[in-house]
């Protein structure tokens, strides 16, 4: 195996190894002893452990993106994810529904909600990869511009509203949590940018 092959295994497990930690972590924070973490905070539901499971799905997706025997089902995705549409509007209507203050409550009470939520936000996740790598900046931009904005504002709402939307939390853990998904929001629209300008760059150079 020469040094360059050597390199691509390694860093192909480390993406399965991240993607499995990830995961795991994000699974264990709705089962007993973690549990308790998201029944008493709505910052460790909402601002932790939902990111957290669309992140171990985008690294999962990341993973299986390498020549892997899987790699026919992120072949097999392409043929109805063209420019990342049908991904993108998919992860909008996740994203959107699991900002309902209903369904959170529904999630902590309902088991079935519960595993629900992992699944598709889950899922969600790796769909973003899939969808990230297919559509063009433009379309980036529409959905980073719709996500995001919406995000900060359900964030700036929780945080200032008088009214206890969800009836698992208090007023004080409805406040911290507006506050931290609108902090994310301005990191990941941050992270964003920076990607886009370096893949800009990227392309400039190869050009020249």
């Amino acid at each position: 195996m020469t040094e360059t092959h050597r390199q691509v295994s390694q860093r192909r497990i480390a993406l399965w190894a991240l993607a499995a930690a990830l995961t795991a972590a994000a699974i264990a924070l709705s089962m007993p002893p973690l549990r308790r973490l998201i029944e008493q905070s709505m910052v460790w539901h909402m601002a932790v452990q939902m990111p957290l499971l669309m992140l171990a799905g985008l690294m999962f997706a990341k993973a299986l993106s390498t020549k892997h025997t899987l790699y026919k089902l992120s072949i097999t995705l392409s043929t109805w994810n063209q420019f990342g549409l049908t991904g993108g509007l998919t992860v909008l209507v996740l994203w959107a529904y699991w900002m309902l203050p209903s369904s959170i409550d529904r999630a902590l009470v309902v088991p079935a909600v519960d595993a629900f939520k992992v699944a598709s936000l889950w899922l969600g996740g790796a769909l973003l990869w899939h969808a990230a790598q297919r559509a063009p900046m433009l379309v980036q931009l529409f959905f980073v511009g719709t996500a995001l904005p919406m995000l900060v504002w359900v964030g700036l709402y929780f945080a200032n509203t008088d009214l206890r939307l969800c009836n698992a939390y208090s007023l004080s853990s409805q406040i911290a949590a507006g506050q931290s998904l609108a902090t994310l929001a301005i990191f990941l629209a941050l992270g964003w940018a920076t990607s886009a300008i370096w893949a800009m760059l990227l392309m400039r150079t190869s050009s020249d």
